[in-house]
């Protein structure tokens, strides 16, 4: 959701007549894009402002801001941790960019602008983006769900559906501009319209009749809310990829409640293993998090036992990091960094063998893949992913970028397929 925020932005900058710089030497205006859910991302961020500051001082006319969640988060604190920074702009307040940074440029003044987190978007979206082929659409924005451990709901504010006839709109204009592939992105697509007569798998059913996309992605679904409707669409509907992200979070049902998630892991696998009833050959991607406040031993070897269970094509898996307003930041973070670290390195270490043993089994199959780049290193190599949202790597032409080819998968590793156009 941030790289689309980003494409938006400099979008709309673009179309203001601002242009693309080739580095930060060259730039009149930075602008980070911020990610709050955990604490290093934070860090890490304001370390990279605080790094500007002998090329703020070699070009005092340089504009430097922060949008997205943390500035939504800290707001005018942001202007004191970071005194490089000119500008702070909320997650609803993007499309006021421009005047923002007019005024700055005009006046010199500092602004914070993180009043608009609750409203909906504007509907006019700037023609840019960053690829030619794939693109990203938001559905919607915000969360009701209040995990215990997650800021998203304080900083992406309340559950807001986009108006279907918008999203069609948005998707029927990009098939016209020959982009092949988009990704739906809401914090729960399952969630979509909810309350508003429509949903997320009639949503799916209308994209689908679009003409030009030729695959439709979808990010990311809640367990409480994920349904056999939706695994059957999946099957049913041509263009929707057989990609799951379902994430779990832990395996353990007393964790469970005190992340405030809403489902057991009974509720979990049933629906693992529904999905994998109606698409046999769909892969389920999931996040875990480790370390959370109490978790103990058995509490792991709980998680351990689900992702076995499971069979995770792949996992993105964290350590927990308190993130105040959200509620687990009453509780005690027992749980030592160092056990975290151990505890990291254990569900790592298995899911990468859980993952080479599935990818293993592809190995002399057929894969259609659209090419999304070359090596950095030798521009022969490609890469590009499957249905499954597999990463492929194989020999080609550089031309082929952008474009479907059909591969042999002739080995594997945990983390990607090496094939061979047939």
């Amino acid at each position: 959701m941030n790289m689309r925020d980003s494409e938006y932005v400099m979008g709309i900058l673009m179309d203001r007549g601002f242009r693309k710089a080739k580095s930060a030497d060259e730039a009149d205006v930075i602008i980070f894009n911020s990610c709050s859910v955990r604490k290093h991302a934070e860090d890490k961020l304001f370390s990279n402002i605080g790094d500007l500051w002998k090329l703020k001082k070699r070009k005092p006319g340089l504009v430097i801001g922060l949008m997205g969640c943390t500035a939504q988060s800290y707001k005018d604190a942001a202007l004191e941790r970071a005194p490089l920074l000119d500008f702070v702009c909320g997650t609803g307040n993007e499309s006021d960019l421009p005047a923002i940074i007019g005024d700055i440029l005009k006046d010199r003044c500092r602004m914070v602008a993180a009043d608009k987190v609750n409203e909906k978007k504007h509907e006019i979206f700037p023609a840019y983006r960053d690829e030619t082929f794939k693109t990203f659409v938001s559905i919607g924005e915000g969360c009701n769900n209040f995990c215990s451990y997650c800021i998203v709901p304080y900083v992406r504010g309340k559950e807001r559906s986009r108006d279907a006839k918008d999203i069609i709109r948005e998707i029927d204009d990009l098939g016209s501009r020959g982009f092949k592939e988009v990704m739906l992105l809401g914090q729960n697509v399952n969630s979509y319209g909810r309350g508003e007569g429509t949903d997320f798998v009639k949503l799916l059913c209308e994209i689908n009749k679009l003409k030009g996309i030729e695959r439709i992605r979808f990010m990311t679904s809640h367990p409480k809310d994920a349904s056999i409707k939706l695994f059957e669409a999946m099957r049913d509907l041509d263009k929707v990829c057989e990609h799951l992200h379902l994430p779990l979070q832990s395996g353990s049902d007393r964790i469970l409640k005190l992340m405030n998630r809403k489902y057991t892991v009974k509720d979990y696998l049933k629906l693992a293993e529904s999905y994998r009833k109606i698409l046999p050959q769909g892969a389920i991607t999931t996040d875990i998090i480790v370390g959370f406040p109490s978790e103990t031993e058995k509490d792991l070897k709980e998680t351990v036992k689900v992702m076995k269970a499971a069979g995770f094509d792949s996992a993105y898996t964290f350590k927990y990091s308190p993130r105040p307003p959200a509620r687990s930041c009453k509780l005690k973070d027992n749980v030592s960094e160092a056990l975290k670290d151990k505890r990291l390195k254990t569900i790592m270490d298995i899911q990468c063998r859980i993952a080479e043993d599935i990818n293993a089994r592809l190995i002399g199959q057929p894969a259609g893949i659209l090419v999304d780049g070359c090596g950095s290193k030798d521009p022969r190599k490609l890469t590009g992913r499957t249905r499954t949202n597999k990463v492929v790597v194989f020999d080609g032409r550089p031309d082929l970028v952008g474009k479907f080819v059909d591969v042999k998968i002739l080995s594997a590793t945990p983390y990607a397929l090496k094939g061979k156009i047939v």
